[in-house]
């Protein structure tokens, strides 16, 4: 159990879960400039997007630990992503969580509890 302010968070040891490998997904641009370009065109079409990210804490060591996706061999980030335009935070949130870390077979899907949402805007 790990305390945050004023909410009282529940984590789990890190033997609890298990860990596999996806297929790495390719890079859908070539360089930076291509990406900005991309990235301008969809806002021009779809406007302000909103993304969400996720926290996963686990008990290793009698201490919490953040877990992160490892992209590449030096690059590590939070799970999430853009939410589909309309879409609701929590279920945008579990649809993310489902593509990266759910297992590559449609009769496994994580049901995902999504306990506490916090949104920051920069």
């Amino acid at each position: 159990m790990v305390w945050a302010g004023s909410a009282v968070v529940n984590t789990y040891p890190l033997s609890s879960y298990t860990f596999g490998t996806k297929e790495p997904k390719m890079e859908k641009d070539t360089s930076v400039a291509d990406r900005l370009a991309r990235m301008k065109v969809n806002y021009m079409k779809e406007g302000m997007r909103t993304s969400v990210e996720a926290i996963l804490l686990v008990q290793e060591h009698n201490h919490p630990h953040i877990l992160l996706l490892q992209i590449g061999n030096t690059f590590c980030k939070l799970p999430g992503g853009r939410l589909k335009p309309g879409e609701n935070e929590n279920e945008g949130l579990k649809r993310k969580l489902t593509s990266k870390l759910g297992a590559n077979s449609p009769a496994l899907v994580p049901d995902w509890q999504v306990t506490s949402f916090l949104a920051i805007f920069t």
